[in-house]
């Protein structure tokens, strides 16, 4: 009788167990990210890290699955997300210029001195001036995050202003414009086409921070690299989640989120960023290929050149009944202030 007991409590044990082991699994939510960059690319190993972190701060309520195959165009990842056809997904905020217009002062020239600043001033500015609860309304904003200032990758001499006349670039967002107003052909393409396009002769020159380089393999393809001070401006991403699936999160899954985002996440994101620079700076010189820094002078014409971008964001907030000028001084300052 006693062994007869004792087998049926051990089996109650081991029924009770396994009843608790399938509810914590149950209770486990997995979160998709998309992504649409290139395996070799940093932002790979960057969206893990910050996964990572997420599912920490969930205590293990959350697993965060980084997908590797892209479901759409870089243009098409805020309505994955918006969708819900993915639970998390970002992309760069000049793709959708309707959306994210007031969000652009983040990428007027010379505003921007390293990515980690640029992110979090833009995180600040934006909540701020109450920008981001008119834009993305119909998601949940995650975070707001930005590359290191561009510089200039070319299969030719360029040294000078001068050399960038009639030469065609890989560009994007302020970059069309900045091509333009140095005599340049601006030629649009998704980032991860440059390699191609500069090995066919496509284009001659690519906008990109130094990360690039080795992130899209432009140092096989590319032989000279024009460094500006001070950067001519540094672009701007968005990573929102799915309204359905915020909805769906448990008060401590909303927790775990709530606290590896916001000017938390722009940050971590933003310094992955700033950290992966000196990668391309080696492959660059790894390769034996010529890096210029442009001159004083130059730099003082290309400011005054490009100042139309400047005065045209102002213009812009101004007929929507902003005070532009008034709000871009106080990113300035934002920007001044971030630690």
């Amino acid at each position: 009788m006693k062994r007869r007991i004792l087998l049926s409590t051990a089996i109650s044990a081991l029924v009770l167990g396994a009843t608790i082991s399938g509810q914590a699994l149950a209770d486990t939510t997995k979160l998709r990210v998309a992504n649409w960059l290139p395996p070799v690319h940093h932002m790979t190993s960057t969206l893990r890290a910050w996964a990572d972190e997420l599912e920490k701060a969930s205590g293990g309520d959350l697993e965060v699955e980084i997908m590797t195959a892209p479901l759409a165009k870089p243009n098409g990842q805020y309505d994955l997300a918006k969708n819900g056809i993915v639970d998390i997904a970002y992309s760069v905020a000049a793709y959708h210029p309707k959306r994210f217009w007031k969000l652009m002062a983040v990428e007027t020239p010379f505003a921007a001195p390293t990515a980690e600043k640029a992110g979090v001033a833009a995180w600040q500015w934006y909540e701020k001036h109450g920008f981001m609860a008119e834009d993305t309304s119909d998601t949940k904003l995650l975070a707001l995050f930005a590359h290191a200032p561009h510089l200039y990758h070319s299969t030719k001499p360029l040294t000078s202003l001068a050399d960038f006349k009639d030469k065609k670039i890989r560009v994007g967002g302020n970059g069309v414009k900045i091509a333009e107003m140095v005599g340049a052909v601006p030629v649009s393409m998704p980032p991860g086409q440059t390699n191609e396009a500069m090995s066919k002769g496509t284009i001659d020159v690519s906008q990109f921070p130094w990360e690039s380089v080795k992130g899209f393999r432009l140092a096989d393809v590319s032989s000279h690299h024009l460094v500006i001070p001070g950067g001519t401006y540094a672009g701007i991403f968005y990573m929102t989640m799915s309204p359905k699936t915020w909805k769906r999160l448990s008060d401590n899954q909303k927790a775990a989120v709530t606290k590896v985002s916001g000017e938390w996440g722009s940050r971590f994101i933003s310094q992955k960023w700033d950290a992966v620079e000196q990668s391309g700076i080696d492959a660059a010189t790894a390769a034996g290929n010529t890096i210029t820094t442009l001159s004083d002078a130059d730099v003082a014409k290309l400011k005054e050149l490009i100042q139309p971008i400047t005065d045209e964001w102002v213009a812009k907030a101004d007929k929507a009944g902003l005070d532009g000028q008034s709000l871009l001084e106080d990113y300035y300052s934002t920007v001044s202030g971030v630690k």
